[in-house]
């Protein structure tokens, strides 16, 4: 219980929400990062069939396309169409102030920007007269974008190239050092707090990309996608651990290992925190190995799957990285099979999700009696669910897969189910579910105050939407009884 408060606090809550945010920069545009990696692996000089006229295309691409894919697809979150544009248009002030790749900058310059122009337009959005609107809106758009370009690029970009500098000297000292195993300290327990992605496309992919022009390849993209050591642990629950967590760690390995959906790890080691020391033990060998035998990948490995992660890998380390994530998941296997002998956890891991009805929380749908009209969502039938995950891409796509099917099985396929991020649930969602780690920061998103919230162990258990369909059921026979009366 009090690691559940610990990861549900609203202050972690808030950082979780930026990094969501963060995410939801880069995880639309990852097509495009995988079509440049492939391209980057297969064309670049030291790649797999080297050809100078196609490889022209990868510093292009590398340096102007995903910095303002980035800052538009930022500005588009907060304003629409109107913030992608002085977005992009803000996001070319830092690529030209500098001469690196400036991700980091657009992600700024991005936000930035479009939140400007979205208060401008609230202001004065009721003072322009009838006939000026196009007239208003284009000039704002362009005097604001203006200000932003030359701002970002007399300041942001060349701030952003000397902390790049800096953080890639200190990446560069560790590596010298053998000592950038050292990131696994941090890197482990950010992964099970839904922390990940801040330090994944805040930090480590920008150095990666910077590096990866000189080197061919870069280690950074190997961080947090490494999935050996998460797979080890998920064999030591497998084999050793106990319950349902038992049962389930098979099926998780598989949608972590082969379709890259990481999220489905962190339940189980929310459940049982000592095995995130599994994990960090695994993680600090792969990438010790990294180091000495000069591993890395040319790009992002996205989803970071055991596939993505081979495409993405330069001839000159299949060796490196082969064994280094092999070598991360036998770690991570033997020191989870001995932390499960000294804390084996529940046996029967039947701790039932809360659920949240209108601001309470009850136990379970259980505790409502029969007839009862439940506080939330009062009046109104079930029509809209939400499935909500991280960055809203992976598991919370296969999970509303799950529940369409369940639903249709149960006879309410009417009830339309969206999958989407945390960070964007709104106000139109009559039940979101999503898990336990992110109920707070789906909370803190929410406009509605009537929407249910459920949390759920596990995406893509059919059984872990009991709960949902008992409640759909008996609002919407609520309904159907108060619609007779």
């Amino acid at each position: 219980m009090g690691n559940n408060r610990i990861a549900n606090s609203p202050a972690l809550a808030k950082i979780r929400k930026f990094g969501g945010v963060m995410s939801g920069m880069v995880m639309p545009n990852l097509g495009a990062f995988v079509g440049w990696g492939l391209m980057a692996a297969i064309f670049i000089p030291n790649g797999w069939f080297p050809n100078e006229k196609l490889g022209e295309m990868v510093g292009p691409i590398l340096n102007y396309l995903f910095p303002l894919l980035i800052g538009y697809t930022a500005g588009y979150n907060i304003h629409g169409q109107r913030g992608g544009v002085i977005a992009a248009f803000a996001t070319m002030g830092v690529i030209v102030g500098s001469n690196i790749t400036m991700i980091s900058g657009a992600m700024v310059m991005g936000p930035l920007s479009s939140w400007l122009l979205k208060k401008f337009d609230q202001k004065v959005q009721h003072k322009i007269k009838p006939g000026f609107e196009m007239f208003v809106n284009n000039f704002s758009l362009g005097i604001i974008g203006l200000l932003c370009a030359i701002f970002a690029y007399m300041t942001v970009g060349p701030v952003i190239r000397l902390l790049i500098v800096i953080i890639t000297s200190g990446v560069n000292w560790c590596t010298t050092h053998n000592l950038l195993p050292l990131l696994s300290v941090f890197m482990a327990p950010a992964q099970v707090l839904f922390l990940n992605n801040v330090v994944n496309h805040g930090i480590l992919a920008p150095i990666g990309f910077a590096q990866v022009p000189e080197l061919g390849k870069s280690i950074m993209f190997l961080v947090d996608t490494n999935n050996g050591p998460l797979l080890g642990t998920l064999m030591a629950i497998a084999l050793f651990g106990r319950g349902r967590a038992k049962k389930t760690a098979p099926m998780a390995m598989f949608i972590a290992g082969i379709a890259g959906i990481g999220e489905v790890y962190f339940p189980f080691v929310l459940a049982n925190p000592l095995l995130v020391f599994a994990t960090m033990g695994g993680l600090a060998v792969s990438l010790f190995l990294q180091v000495i035998m000069d591993g890395g990948l040319i790009g992002v490995a996205s989803p970071g799957s055991l596939i993505a992660i081979a495409m993405m890998t330069p001839k000159s380390a299949i060796v490196a990285n082969l064994v280094s994530i092999s070598a991360g998941f036998v770690v991570s296997c033997t020191l989870g099979w001995l932390l499960l002998k000294i804390s084996p956890g529940s046996e029967d891991d039947n701790e039932e999700n809360p659920v949240i009805v209108g601001g309470r929380q009850v136990k379970s749908v259980s505790d409502f009696v029969p007839g009862m009209t439940v506080a939330g969502n009062a009046g109104k039938s079930i029509q809209r669910i939400l499935v909500a995950c991280d960055s809203g891409m992976g598991s919370s796509a296969m999970g509303a897969s799950v529940l369409r099917k369940r639903l249709k099985e149960e006879g309410l396929e009417s009830i339309t189910v969206i999958n989407d991020s945390a960070n964007r649930v709104g106000k139109e969602y009559d039940i979101v579910i999503t898990l336990s780690g992110l109920l707070e920061r789906a909370k803190l998103s929410c406009e509605n105050t009537d929407t249910t919230f459920m949390t759920v162990n596990n995406f893509i258990k059919l059984s872990d939407y009991d709960e949902t369909v008992a409640f759909i059921k008996h609002r919407n026979q609520v309904d159907n009884n108060e619609a007779t009366v």
